[in-house]
């Protein structure tokens, strides 16, 4: 079957859609181009993005798939703070990176209005909050912005972002917003992730460099419009905990003893889950996969959330930037404050002897006084793993992740991405579709 018959069939072509690549630029390196040799039964793993892509696929090619979630709602990390009141759902802004991807096609067929992100920033170091003119007046502030970005094109020996801070004898006083830029923007901190890893992402990404901002909820009714009958085949609190796949078809079972056949099963659960070994396999993973888990990073993650009476900041502020343990604070003209911390900033807050959100808040409140005491609503989640990230030695890590087992085995997720769009939305999606045609032109092993 060639790609416009996909198309056609599966009626995004009639659409307009690109949910398939192919349709726009965005989408002009992806090809479906071989004949769909697979009948039979998917079971898929996790109900995230990805998992909730690849099913759409699948049973638009007619394909019998059933999701199988662990939690109790579907979305996976696409939801940064699950399970809260439709206020915070509403008020919270989630950021599209890149005009050329297959999530910003699928957000502007569904017609969401997405804006291109702008707002200033403000920044704490050497003991006062400084606007952007006035941090740029400061040398060292200039030299580690000049360090973040030169991070975007390195190509040096394979150390942490942080050894590279420290070799060019920059001022600590900047050191937090390095974090926050060279670390925590990618769901870890500095001292972990590496900056080959860093510059071989930014070097191989392709979605495009506009950042563009729409609220959750929206980013949630787009997936229930455009994946709906993804949305109808998810069996909830149903955690699997082992996958046999050593015979004609691959057996599984759940945590609370559900028993399940398919010929094709589809990994999309969140690298943390791989890396627990929660689920076993037999046979058991080969020692080329094991090694890809461990050497592709995920941290634990705290993300907070919570809303002042008043805005303390000017208006037009869209992010604040301390230099405490919680570094990094996105906040709005309305009062709301956003939070996402990882890496060594989460294990800190971890072992410090209190609610973690209290802690968020109140080094929030040291250098912007007097927030605490205006907050009426406030939420949190933990997450053990948010998303991946290179750490020094990951080598091909991810190449290895996303291969298949005996034309049996799949794997898709941001984790599995091998193009430089790990740790995003989009990228999950794209795996999806790579897996997704691994399974329709799959044949016995």
């Amino acid at each position: 079957m060639n790609r416009r018959t996909f198309l056609q069939q599966s009626g995004w072509l009639t659409t307009g859609a690109c949910l398939l690549p192919g349709l726009f630029q965005s989408c002009k390196k992806l090809e479906w181009d071989q004949d769909n040799t697979f009948q039979g039964e998917v079971i898929i793993v996790g109900a995230g993005i990805s998992g909730l892509y690849a099913a759409e696929m699948l049973l638009k090619q007619g394909v019998s798939v059933q999701i199988l979630e662990a939690s109790d709602y579907w979305g996976g990390r696409m939801r940064t703070l699950p399970n809260t009141t439709p206020l915070f759902q509403q008020a919270d802004r989630r950021t599209v990176y890149g005009q050329f991807s297959i999530l910003y096609d699928l957000l502007r067929h569904q017609s969401i209005e997405m804006q291109e992100k702008s707002g200033s920033q403000l920044y704490y170091f050497a003991g006062a909050l400084n606007t952007e003119a006035e941090a740029n007046q400061n040398i060292y502030f200039q030299e580690m912005l000049q360090a973040v970005e030169n991070l975007n094109a390195y190509n040096g020996g394979d150390i942490s972002a942080q050894a590279y801070f420290d070799s060019l004898g920059i001022s600590s006083n900047v050191e937090a917003t390095f974090n926050v830029l060279a670390g925590q923007a990618h769901g870890t901190s500095a001292d972990r992730i590496s900056a080959l890893g860093i510059g071989r992402q930014y070097q191989s990404w392709s979605a495009g460099k506009t950042e563009l901002t729409l609220s959750g909820n929206q980013l949630q009714a787009a997936i229930e419009q455009a994946l709906p009958n993804a949305l109808n085949r998810i069996r909830y609190n149903t955690a699997v905990s082992s996958i046999d796949y050593s015979g004609a078809k691959v057996s599984v079972q759940d945590q609370s003893g559900g028993t399940y056949s398919c010929d094709r099963i589809l990994l999309t659960a969140p690298l943390d889950v791989l890396k627990s070994g929660t689920i076993s396999f037999t046979p058991t993973l080969n020692s080329a996969k094991q090694t890809s888990l461990s050497r592709i990073g995920i941290d634990r993650s705290y993300c907070a959330m919570f809303k002042l009476q008043t805005a303390l900041w000017p208006s037009g502020t869209r992010r604040i930037i301390g230099n405490n343990i919680a570094q990094s604070f996105e906040v709005s003209d309305d009062g709301w404050v956003y939070c996402e911390v990882s890496g060594e900033q989460a294990d800190m807050i971890s072992s410090i002897f209190g609610d973690p959100l209290t802690i968020i808040q109140q080094q929030f409140d040291q250098f912007i006084p007097g927030a605490i005491s205006l907050i009426t609503d406030a939420a949190i989640h933990t997450w053990q793993g948010n998303r991946s990230y290179d750490p020094i030695g990951v080598g091909d890590a991810r190449q290895l992740l996303a291969s298949s087992v005996n034309q049996k085995l799949f794997f898709a997720g941001e984790a599995t991405h091998t193009g430089g769009h790990h740790g995003t939305l989009h990228g999950a999606m794209e795996t999806a579709l790579r897996a997704a045609t691994e399974i329709l032109t799959s044949s016995a092993s």
